[in-house]
């Protein structure tokens, strides 16, 4: 597996943080990454810096998302962003080094949250809202 920083990725991710505006999200401890040779299935998947790797290196919590060229390149680029936000809901509001899993009982990180989250970040950018094909690539559309 190749694995290589994502300028590109990073950039969207910024803008997604910047225009969102949700404190909790450290915009600086946030890195990407672009891996190819994967054989997931994914599109993105996030990982995080354990509490015990965070000690011993005496640094703060950190965040990678990695995305899995294969399949995320593919996508046009308002479904990069969504899956994106998708990565960005597994980061608990403490900003602990922690990941918050798909049913979490306080913040699921499922369709209905990156619709939101979408329908947000399109609204403070200015753009109109789609009524259908938001989320096709999860496995349906949503209204």
């Amino acid at each position: 597996m190749d694995v290589k920083k994502a300028p590109d990725i990073q950039a969207m991710v910024e803008d997604l943080v910047v225009t969102l505006d949700k404190p909790y999200l450290n915009q600086y401890r946030l890195i990407c990454m672009r891996s190819r040779g994967n054989t997931a299935r994914a599109y993105a998947r996030i990982w995080n810096l354990p509490d015990i790797w965070q000690k011993a290196l005496d640094v703060g919590p950190y965040y990678i998302i990695e995305v899995l060229t294969e399949h995320f390149d593919k996508l046009p680029e308002d479904k990069k962003k969504q899956v994106l936000i998708h990565e960005l809901l597994h980061i608990p509001k403490t900003f602990s080094g922690a990941l918050l899993s798909h049913g979490h009982p306080s913040a699921p990180v499922n369709e209905k949250a990156v619709k939101v989250l979408w329908k947000e970040y399109l609204e403070k950018k200015g753009k109109s809202v789609p009524k259908t094909g938001l989320f096709s690539f999860f496995g349906g559309d949503e209204e």
